[in-house]
């Protein structure tokens, strides 16, 4: 659900028989079909999650990663989602955290890059997309650079906001910074509140991912 440029779906597609890819953007749909133009078994649907065109109960696996957040009801969104499973299958989540296993410096931190966020993405399409590269080239490349250097030499890097990205590609920076820089609607939510929504759509044995990205979770569709 939200399944954007494919990304993920490319490392799904070839462990499953059928992928639903489904996304309410036309353009987004569009360079998902060609980055999955190589996986057969991919099917894409221009969809909400209120309006995916797939029977309720009739999926083996879902997952969603970094979408639901953008959606204004986050938790009705989420239990749209888990009605198009089957009882007992599975369901992968990732929603921003709201920074509740941070110190108050972090949390400032982020406070600041909202205000930020909030001036980009009002901004018009060309040149929100080169405030986000932007971005990417001159806070989340410097960090991540420095957090693997400090990684590869055995200093703890926790600390250093964006160190998640250590190891990852300039495209999945300009790609990320372009999510959290560009959209103009970003919620957060402390692990209670995703454990909480996720008991209110249904899922029972939720197990949290104890490292970053937070907070990424996943749960069963309970037989009840």
């Amino acid at each position: 659900m939200g399944c954007g440029s494919g990304r993920w779906a490319r490392m799904v597609a070839p462990r499953v028989g059928r992928l639903h890819c489904i996304d309410a953007s036309h353009e987004a749909l569009a360079i998902a079909r060609a980055n999955l133009a190589s996986c057969r078994n991919a099917s894409f649907h221009h969809a909400t999650t209120e309006t995916a065109p797939l029977a309720p109960a009739s999926c083996d696996f879902g997952y969603s990663l970094g979408v639901l957040h953008h959606i204004p009801d986050t938790a009705g969104a989420l239990a749209d989602c888990v009605r198009l499973l089957k009882p007992g299958a599975p369901f992968l989540v990732y929603l921003y955290y709201r920074f509740d296993n941070r110190p108050l410096w972090f949390r400032a931190l982020w406070q600041a890059s909202n205000l930020v966020r909030r001036g980009v993405s009002a901004l018009p399409p060309r040149a929100k997309h080169t405030a986000t590269d932007l971005i990417a080239f001159t806070v989340y490349w410097p960090l991540a650079r420095l957090a693997r250097v400090l990684d590869r030499v055995g200093l703890p890097v926790a600390s250093v906001p964006l160190s998640f990205y250590r190891n990852s590609s300039m495209t999945t920076l300009r790609t990320d910074s372009r999510d959290r820089f560009g959209t103009p609607l970003e919620q957060r939510f402390t692990r209670s509140e995703v454990e909480a929504m996720m008991r209110k759509a249904g899922l029972v044995d939720m197990r949290f991912s104890p490292a970053e990205p937070y907070w990424c979770a996943v749960g069963r569709k309970g037989t009840a």
